[in-house]
């Protein structure tokens, strides 16, 4: 890689990361509802778990590159209209733009069990070797050594994985936030008929007991 490619790699690598997304959500929840110490496990699973999964990614791609160069940009016309997709999706996923709780329960507590859960989601999860294989496929160059090429692009983007993973840890509100904003402004919160219903139900409720 040259180094424009290379830095527009990395940036790319950093930004898909760093955009909402269940494991994102998953990592600022451990961080903030049982403290940063919890990076020790979710940033290394989820840098192995991607890391993974680029390797199930590019695996085809080498094999196309090597073998039906001609397919290759066909691929990468077709990654570049996912990828922007995906960037859409990521934002209108209901996991992310819905609302949560502050003490929304998280699947594990031990460390090796929070490090297995971030890198079974994000090493078998069926959307991100296809969306790496479309950044993946915009970089790759048939006319060079591939080994070359893919040992950079991995490297690469594990340093990048650790780097927006941190972010997500050290700043969780960022992606959490965005959902308690969304939920704050339901408008059905703010009608006073839904109000007045809802304390008719509850008082009806109590009186029932009282019976």
């Amino acid at each position: 890689m040259t180094a424009e490619i290379w830095l527009a790699f990395a940036a790319t690598a950093f930004v898909l990361v760093l955009l909402p997304s269940p494991l994102a959500c998953l990592t600022a929840s451990f961080s903030l509802q049982r403290g940063r110490r919890t990076a020790v496990a979710t940033v290394p699973g989820l840098a192995a778990g991607l890391s993974v999964a680029l390797i199930a990614a590019i695996v085809p791609l080498a094999l196309a590159a090597l073998y039906l160069p001609g397919l290759l940009e066909t691929i990468s016309w077709a990654g570049l209209a996912y990828l922007m997709l995906y960037v859409l999706w990521s934002y209108q996923d209901p996991r992310i733009s819905g609302p949560i709780a502050d003490n929304d329960n998280l699947p594990e507590c031990r460390t090796a069990r929070i490090f297995g859960c971030l890198f079974g989601k994000s090493a078998f999860g069926t959307r991100y070797p296809v969306v790496l294989a479309a950044v993946a496929a915009q970089f790759i160059d048939p006319g060079l050594p591939l080994l070359p090429q893919l040992l950079e692009m991995q490297a690469t983007f594990l340093v990048c994985t650790v780097l927006a993973a941190g972010v997500h840890v050290f700043f969780p509100r960022r992606v959490l936030g965005r959902k308690r904003r969304a939920a704050a402004l339901n408008p059905a919160s703010r009608k006073p008929q839904t109000r007045f219903i809802s304390r008719r139900a509850v008082t009806a409720g109590y009186r029932r007991i009282a019976a």
